[in-house]
């Protein structure tokens, strides 16, 4: 477990230094009016990115992809999702004015692979082999380097060229990841009689919830936008991008968790409440630590990196946020590998829209900006909670029976 453990978190670790990196030459580069423009699209490319975990990714964990049905249904339900969402988007984009035309095509294509290389990487880890994940993501951060530099040397840098970086980058991580995988797991199956049924009964849920956090922040962003100018978005988005290392701990930890109950759940055994709440333990313990020690940099870090100084309540916020995560997430892992998914998505709607209307009507009565992230820390503690009283309801109905 702990092996596991330290390589999913080294993996999720690789996996947000290269965004942390694109980010950062986003913001260095172009400025932070661009930075919050390349912040919103890339959070609508979080998104695509969730649905598609959700729909495919823990379906091929839970489900039984080995057998053919199942396993053609995957494949189509990835075809579908991501050229669908990629479509959608750019279009949507475009026609509201955020983009042109050149800004919306290599948008869509980002999308798109970023989509792909999701169900790929979920793959990987369904095998527990995460450090062949980060590598996947490396060779993709030094082929999107070599696109920037170009563009860079002569000039010409603008959003489309990080857009386009991306897609290159996360083209040739597709490639380097389906290497990598199992030999069996490299085929496409006929297409015939898919079971999309199955996978949809379960990934449609699992979908529904997995975009509710990057929709949240995207909601966040446009309201910021609305109230306090595209360049608070900016301001913020820096104090995310700094944090991440908090949550991508997190999300290491829940991945690992999703994965261990999962397998148990097929072996006919239960993921056990008291695991659950060690971790929880574990994750807040870190996120104290994490948090402080990212407070105390702050003042140092953001002007060397950023090359703005990070707000030290955007900071705090964050901070809270995360560790309101570290309450969530090992209890609705518990939860939808036994069969309550649906109870789990519905509480977190519920934490997701109160932290929308929180947010809001903060806005709305002059708060300032920086403490967004704090009232939806509030809404998603109260969801962490409500995940606890499921997951321990569960297991007594299990140890009755």
């Amino acid at each position: 477990m702990k092996r596991f453990a330290l390589a999913a978190v080294t993996a999720q670790g690789i996996q947000a230094a290269v965004s942390f990196v694109l980010q950062i030459l986003v913001l260095r580069l172009l400025g932070v009016s661009d930075y919050g423009r390349f912040a919103i699209l890339y959070g609508v490319i979080v998104l695509a990115m969730a649905v598609i975990s959700g729909l495919v990714g823990d379906s091929l964990v839970v489900l039984h992809r080995e057998q053919h049905r199942i396993r053609a249904a995957l494949e189509l339900m990835t075809l579908w999702t991501s050229l669908g969402a990629a479509i959608i988007s750019a279009g949507i984009a475009l026609l509201t004015g955020f983009v042109d035309a050149v800004e919306a095509a290599v948008f869509g294509l980002a999308l798109l692979l970023f989509s792909v290389m999701e169900v790929v990487r979920r793959l990987l880890v369904a095998h527990l082999r995460f450090l062949r994940a980060a590598m996947g993501d490396v060779i993709g951060l030094v082929c999107a380097l070599a696109v920037v530099l170009p563009f860079w040397h002569g000039s010409g840098l603008a959003l489309w060229t990080f857009l386009a970086a991306m897609a290159v980058g996360q083209a040739v991580a597709i490639l380097v990841g389906w290497r990598m995988l199992p030999r069996e797991e490299r085929s496409l199956v006929r297409p015939g009689s898919p079971d999309l049924g199955a996978v949809w009964r379960y990934g449609s849920w699992r979908a529904l919830q997995q975009t509710l956090r990057p929709g949240l922040f995207t909601v966040v962003r446009m309201l910021v936008q609305a109230f306090a100018g595209i360049a608070a978005v900016g301001l913020l988005e820096a104090a995310r991008t700094y944090v991440s290392p908090l949550t991508l701990v997190v999300g290491s930890f829940s991945s690992l968790l999703f994965v261990r109950f999962a397998e148990r759940a097929k072996a006919g055994g239960r993921g056990s409440l008291r695991e659950a709440d060690r971790v929880v333990l574990l994750l807040l313990l870190l996120s104290v630590v994490l948090g402080g020690v990212a407070l105390v940099l702050a003042p140092v870090v953001g002007p060397l990196v950023f090359d703005i100084h990070l707000d030290q309540v955007s900071v705090i916020s964050w901070v809270a946020y995360g560790m309101s995560i570290a309450m969530v997430t090992p209890y609705g892992a518990l939860s939808a590998v036994s069969g309550r998914q649906m109870v789990v998505f519905l509480i977190r709607l519920g934490d997701t829209v109160l932290g929308i209307v929180l947010t809001a009507l903060a806005l709305a009565l002059g708060a300032p900006f920086e403490v967004a992230p704090f009232l939806l820390a509030i809404a998603s503690l109260l969801g962490g909670i409500g995940l606890r009283i499921v997951a321990a309801r569960g297991e007594a109905e299990s140890q009755g029976t």
